[in-house]
């Protein structure tokens, strides 16, 4: 496979950040194989969208919808009109208010069942309290 970022590359890239910086050889070749890995992993994901779209021919918008939903890569001046991202839609007022209504229905409903258990734990606690302590025994 011809190399598509060689050591000469990341040399000039590394210069270009700091020039008194060296990089071991072994990083030159992780950092090859790694572009190298990205490349190959954009263009098979690309013709595969391209396989999708019915068409035999691999397009930049192929690449730029990977590069943009799995990299969060956007390239500036490459048809960004033609990607359209998916954005949640706004929630309108009336759905806030209904969902505001909703909330205060779960809390009195629950409310309301905390009170009634509240009392029929009171009632039972009087009724126990009128009760004779032994059923068996008489009763004076």
């Amino acid at each position: 496979m011809i190399g598509i970022l060689g050591k000469r590359s990341i040399h000039e890239l590394v210069s270009q950040i700091d020039s008194s910086e060296n990089l071991d050889p072994e990083v030159e070749d992780i950092l090859v194989d790694i572009a190298e890995d990205f490349v190959d992993s954009i263009t098979t994901f690309g013709c595969s969208l391209a396989k999708h779209r019915k068409s035999t021919t691999l397009e930049a918008k192929d690449i730029l919808l990977h590069l943009e939903r799995n990299w969060n890569i956007t390239l500036p001046g490459f048809g960004g009109d033609e990607i359209k991202s998916y954005r949640k839609p706004l929630t309108n007022d009336i759905h806030k208010e209904r969902l505001v209504a909703i909330k205060k229905s779960m809390v009195a409903t629950e409310t309301a069942t905390k009170i009634s258990s509240g009392q029929a734990a009171g009632n039972a606690k009087g009724n126990l309290a009128k009760a004779p302590a032994n059923p068996l025994a008489p009763q004076i």
